[in-house]
């Protein structure tokens, strides 16, 4: 007698592949900048150190901004120099502060080559949208090219940029689909105007990089909403800058930004060194 094994053997494919599919969907919540000072994610062979930090000022002219992001929800794009806003493939916002970044222009800062991050968040917080200052990275990838001024929209399977022409040095995502969770108002001064992460890459994932070769950095924000609601983009442009001792990264010899405490009492001496210089002159 013949038995018809077909329809059980479908139904078992069927939910393996479900299983399958859901389970390499599930994105990894690898550093969590809401609460920790610092994590680290690696690529299989360099590690980047991902560190909360509100001490760089970012406003504009002072860390000299390459790239800016912003839209509702979802947003994600790389820098380049285009002639204006419609030449630009993802969100990228248009402007003097998105470019091309040559790699002569980046400096070697406390040992690694340092990268700000500045999220636009508001504070506003209600049921139905969640904690609007918090923010999901979800990509971050950085490219080594000869090609500047590239404007490719083309996309994969995830709605990712992949027409970038160049060498990928580092990608968060190699070993698993990793994302950081941050929050602009987790130490106060929600906006733009001060960072809210330093991101440290090893100097070896730029060895063999030429001074005369461009980077190109690309990232992509707010697809944790369903998991951490309220992560999702609601304010004004993201910012990415890169550290140099020219705007206040310190020497490479491991020099710090002062803390303001530091900076009172360096004041208050120097002022009294001056009344004391006065009175011995009178």
């Amino acid at each position: 007698m013949a038995h018809n094994f077909a329809f059980p053997l479908r139904a078992s494919a069927l939910a393996l592949i479900l299983g399958l599919s859901a389970t390499a969907q599930a994105a990894v919540l690898a550093v969590d900048l809401t609460t920790a000072n610092s994590g680290t994610i690696s690529d299989g062979t360099n590690t980047a150190t991902f560190v909360f930090d509100k001490q760089q000022p970012s406003g504009t002219g002072v860390l000299d901004p390459f790239l800016r992001v912003q839209d509702n929800g979802t947003e994600q794009g790389y820098n380049s120099t285009q002639a204006n806003q419609g030449a630009y493939p993802f969100q990228e916002k248009f402007g003097i502060w998105t470019h091309d970044l040559s790699f002569g222009a980046m400096q070697v800062v406390n040992g690694t080559y340092n990268f700000v991050l500045d999220i636009g968040e508001p504070v506003a917080e209600n049921a139905n949208q969640g904690q609007q200052s918090l923010l999901s990275l979800d990509g971050l990838r950085l490219y080594v090219t000869n090609t500047p001024g590239q404007n490719s929209s083309s996309v994969d399977g995830n709605g990712d940029a992949n027409g970038i022409l160049g060498t990928l040095l580092w990608d968060m995502d190699t070993l698993a689909d990793n994302y950081i969770l941050l929050d602009a108002n987790r130490d106060g001064n929600p906006g733009n105007g001060v960072s809210d992460m330093l991101m440290q890459i090893p100097t070896s994932v730029f060895a063999g990089v030429t001074s005369s070769q461009y980077i190109v950095l690309w990232s992509r924000f707010g697809l944790q909403n369903a998991a951490n609601v309220g992560a999702e983009s609601f304010g004004t442009f993201e910012e990415w800058a890169h550290l140099t001792t020219r705007n206040g990264g310190g020497g490479g010899g491991g020099g710090s930004i002062p803390e303001p405490g530091s900076l009172f009492l360096m004041g208050a001496g120097l002022l009294g060194f001056g009344l004391a210089r006065r009175r011995k002159l009178a």
